[in-house]
């Protein structure tokens, strides 16, 4: 009896494009990071990739959505979860994401292309971007009936600046640096306990 082959799944020219930006955007060294290089590992010319993505900033967006879609989703607490705990899992998740070596390149790719580019700056954030998505976390009735947390916002940016601190710029100059696990989760601890403790009813 003959095999049967099973059917090579077909990718669109988009998707594509998109894995052959992350292999040169993500993956590559920043000098080789060009569109002609994007092109020639997709195995298509520039002008379909064109087609796709009208410009590189659409393709860094389009890599950025990806990029905080990879995330996850984040369930608010329930009524009967321990809230330092959750909050602490949660700050770990998200930071240990944004430090993650293709996360970095990925903002160092967006801060090297500010000054052709400057459109990257005023564009607004995807949705469910880290500090929005711990704002809304905070936000959250059950926590709010337990905590004093007049802005999720700026709650939220003061937890990720003290478990960041100094790291965030290290990160950005030093390609393929990490921050250690055991520092995240140390400093992770260490925050909620000093915000919880400040904004407790």
């Amino acid at each position: 009896m003959q095999a049967i082959e099973e059917p090579v799944p077909q990718h669109s020219p988009r998707e594509r494009i998109l894995a052959a930006a992350r292999k040169i955007f993500l993956d590559g060294p920043p000098e080789q990071a060009t569109m002609d290089a994007v092109a020639h590992q997709a195995g298509m010319s520039k002008k379909t990739i064109y087609r796709e993505f009208k410009s590189q900033v659409e393709l860094l967006a389009a890599l950025l959505l990806e990029n905080v879609a990879d995330m996850g989703a984040f369930t608010p607490p329930g009524p009967d979860e321990d809230i330092e705990l959750e909050l602490y899992g949660v700050l770990v998740r998200m930071v240990t994401h944004f430090t993650s070596p293709r996360s970095m390149a990925l903002a160092r790719l967006i801060i090297s292309e500010v000054r052709r580019y400057p459109e990257l700056m005023s564009a607004s954030k995807p949705k469910g971007f880290p500090r929005e998505l711990l704002a809304q976390w905070l936000a959250a009735p059950v926590v709010r009936a337990k905590f004093q947390i007049e802005d999720p916002d700026d709650a939220a940016a003061m937890l990720f600046g003290m478990v960041m601190q100094d790291s965030g710029f290290k990160l950005l100059v030093v390609n393929n640096a990490i921050m250690p696990q055991h520092l995240i989760e140390a400093r992770a601890r260490r925050a909620v306990q000093i915000f919880l403790r400040g904004v407790r009813k």
